[in-house]
């Protein structure tokens, strides 16, 4: 059996642990990617999901990033939000002032409470419907971010 002397055997320990920790090491993590500048939606909420039509608002919990962050208008005329039930399709706009000062491109992220005051019912004899709602966003370059639905709600007559 081969014997390594004393101050060898640590001299080795080292290189070996060494090597080992540059092993874990590896390449450092990639960095995030960057934000892209089209908006983007993620739909977290819609509530209630049992409304009486004409009475009940509906309130949709939406959660938005944009790499450019030129989400919003100064004008008040200019939609940002587009909410749509898909049963006619009848689509409700919704005006968003500036998320991020005007000519800064900053990406940004946070989340939109967007109150559908109240709805009607499609065909006026029926007692229930069902309704899902569709809803994008337009930044002010022009991009539409993707289409959410939301899952079926149940539209009551009274």
């Amino acid at each position: 059996m081969l014997q390594i002397p004393g101050p060898f055997r640590l001299l080795s320990a080292l290189a070996a642990s060494s090597v080992i920790m540059l092993a874990a090491c590896g390449e450092s993590p990639m960095p995030n990617p960057p934000i892209p500048a089209e908006p983007s939606i993620r739909l977290l909420s819609v509530n209630p999901t049992n409304v009486v039509a004409l009475q009940d608002s509906i309130v949709f919990q939406l959660e938005y990033t944009d790499g450019d962050g030129d989400l919003g208008f100064l004008e008040a005329d200019s939609a940002v939000v587009y909410l749509t039930d898909n049963r006619f399709p009848l689509t409700e706009e919704y005006h968003v002032p500036p998320v991020a000062p005007v000519g800064d491109e900053i990406a940004v992220t946070g989340v939109w409470l967007v109150v559908l005051s109240r709805t009607i019912m499609q065909d006026p004899t029926a007692d229930t419907e069902i309704a899902t709602f569709s809803v994008r966003i337009r930044d002010r370059a022009g991009n539409w971010s993707n289409t959410e639905i939301s899952e079926p709600l149940l539209i009551s007559a009274d």
